[in-house]
């Protein structure tokens, strides 16, 4: 998804855009990204690889496919995470005869740390650049904030 804004802020390769919210919004699957998503208009954080500046319009390209693939892979790793700990502790309690429910919230909790931290691993190893909007184009140079 693309989408046009004007440039407000910048700061160390970042920019702060804000961008008009249509009625797509409301169903776009990057809405959480938009800090200002109530309102008509929206503030995104992107990257800013063309440098830039205030009082630019700019088109920013929002990477939705991949940030709806993180998202699967993030609760669903988890999930399955915490039902293989369930059921790894229901195993362990059946064979060793320790109290199950105790045994069962053991490995439940054991499946989240231990999901939880090959999750991160993964994500670490993803390139963070896939999953954060980034200016595309420049479309108009202003001279300041608020005069494009």
């Amino acid at each position: 998804m693309t989408d046009n804004g004007l440039v407000i802020a910048t700061e160390k390769g970042l920019a702060e855009v804000e961008v008009s919210c249509f009625e797509g919004c409301l169903s776009c699957s990057a809405r959480s990204l938009c800090i200002g998503n109530k309102k008509n208009k929206g503030r995104l954080s992107v990257k800013n690889p063309l440098q830039a500046q205030p009082g630019d319009e700019v088109k920013v390209k929002i990477p939705e496919t991949q940030y709806c693939q993180a998202l699967s892979l993030l609760f669903g790793g988890l999930l399955v995470a915490l039902l293989v700990g369930l059921g790894i502790g229901y195993l362990i309690a059946t064979l060793f005869f320790f109290p199950l429910f105790q045994a069962s919230l053991a490995g439940l909790a054991t499946g989240l740390v231990f999901g939880g931290l090959i999750l991160f691993i993964i994500f670490r190893r993803k390139n963070e650049d896939q999953l954060y909007p980034v200016i595309i184009d420049i479309l108009k140079k202003g001279d300041r904030y608020g005069s494009a």
